[in-house]
């Protein structure tokens, strides 16, 4: 069996092995007499049946004897053992798997968990920090600062590199602002909508709430998709909830759900000025973040000094499998990993290197005409169509944004974009060559480069 890849984030541990993502199976717990299940089958369930629901167990993961009886289930590890069991069973994984573990895992939590796994069907044989895996082969720079969302806390890594070698420098948690506490609060902003525009309370019948909060994330992504749509579409956005047969409809107006967040976004945001006071150091976002409206902005700063790139949902797997030989170890000594060098530029990996290697892109063509690449570039929609912008020059619907970041272009994700044929649904890195599409265009955006006389 191939080696496979086991990143513990609460919000989602994700297995995967060299062909992406396996399953993500949230850290929740359902305990009932004659019932017991875990991840999204338990998430599904939290709202319905609350007294008899947990998702601490990985937050707090510790031997600390509960204060009531949970079945028979002693402390957290003793669920965090049985969620690591179903997950074992569901993916039928066996044989030797990386452990990929957040920076808020202390070292207690981590001998907890190899205790926890030399009991499972599966053995580890590797453990590193995600953080410094994810972030391990991006371009360089002095420092960068990976931000990962769990359930009930974000966790700022603060990684700095030395030549080809990255660390883990510092870690900063903050707590009460991880996707339990965004969810709550969005719920109850919703809560209110309904309330008032249509006299139902779906906080007063616990199917109902339990829908509302399985909507959440797709509100979330209709938010993002409709920010280059009409004036119409990016005023509002439609909530349905069906309820003894009724339908009930509310309108939450967009810049509302940016709003409500921004408690959480500026606690964020102070931990994260101890860890960057000038507010230049480049940011590193997980895939958990990139739909939370409005944290980019907050996050970039008032003179948007820093860079911030999201990564894919597989940088962490992939990762680790790339650099296996480095990671593996023995399974009764296993090391943990909070210092790598890259290989980006070894020759070893030859997917990256490759890339390295290809001429850097100096303009943009879009019909017939070159535009010289430059930071703050936007891809706009207009009367006459699409058209290229600096910051500011117009108050039109932007489609996309171009980054530049240690000599680097990248293309912000969007749900209107295809580069090279596929959706961006991460930030991507713009080589010579590539291909921007925007859907229901007929425009083509090549990136070509001008050669000067001397080259």
């Amino acid at each position: 069996m191939s080696l496979r890849v086991l990143e513990f984030n609460d919000a989602g541990l994700r297995l995967s092995d060299d062909s992406g993502i396996l399953l993500s199976s949230p850290g929740y717990a359902l305990v009932l007499p004659k019932q017991i299940e875990f991840g999204e089958s338990a998430r599904s369930q939290s709202r319905i049946n609350p007294l008899n629901s947990y998702n601490q167990f990985w937050h707090k993961l510790s031997l600390d004897p509960f204060s009531r009886p949970v079945a028979h289930y002693r402390h957290n590890a003793d669920l965090a053992f049985s969620h690591l069991q179903d997950l074992a069973g569901a993916a039928e994984l066996e044989g030797d798997v990386l452990l990929a573990v957040p920076g808020s895992f202390s070292r207690e939590q981590m001998g907890i968990l190899l205790g926890l796994i030399r009991q499972s069907p599966f053995r580890a044989v590797g453990l590193v920090d995600s953080g410094l895996a994810a972030t391990v082969d991006l371009p360089h720079s002095d420092s960068l600062i990976h931000v990962d969302l769990q359930l009930h806390q974000v966790v700022l890594s603060k990684l700095q590199r030395n030549g080809s070698e990255l660390r883990r420098d510092s870690v900063i948690v903050v707590p009460g602002t991880g996707w339990v506490n965004l969810s709550d609060s969005l719920v109850q902003l919703a809560t209110n909508a309904f309330i008032q525009q249509c006299r139902f309370n779906p906080q007063h019948n616990a199917e109902s709430e339990q829908m509302l909060l399985d909507g959440v994330p797709q509100w979330l992504q209709d938010e993002a998709s409709v920010r280059s749509g009409s004036e119409d579409e990016r005023r509002s956005i439609e909530i349905r909830l069906t309820h003894n047969s009724n339908v009930h409809l509310a309108n939450l107006p967009r810049n509302a759900l940016a709003t409500r967040l921004q408690s959480y976004y500026q606690k964020i945001l102070q931990q994260l000025q101890l860890l960057d006071p000038t507010e230049t150091v480049p940011l590193v976002i997980s895939d958990r973040m990139q739909a939370l409206p409005g944290l980019h902005e907050v996050l970039t700063g008032q003179e948007a000094a820093r860079t911030i790139q999201v990564l894919s949902e597989n940088a962490v797997g992939a990762a680790c499998l790339r650099y296996s030989d480095v990671l593996t170890s023995a399974p009764e000594a296993v090391r943990f990993v909070s210092q790598m060098r890259s290989e980006a530029s070894s020759g070893k990996n030859t997917q990256t290197s490759t890339a390295a290697e290809r001429p850097a892109p100096t303009h943009l063509l879009m019909q017939h005409q070159a535009r010289s690449l430059a930071a703050g570039l936007f891809l706009c929609r207009g009367e006459q169509g699409l058209c290229l912008l600096q910051k500011n020059a117009a108050s039109l619907p932007v489609i996309a944004e171009l980054v530049h970041a240690d000599g680097v272009y990248s293309l912000k994700p969007s749900a209107e974009l295809q580069l090279n044929g596929r959706p961006v649904t991460a930030t991507q890195t713009l080589q010579l060559g590539d291909v921007i599409r925007v859907k229901g265009q007929p425009e083509a955006i090549e990136l070509i480069r001008v050669q000067d006389h001397d080259e």
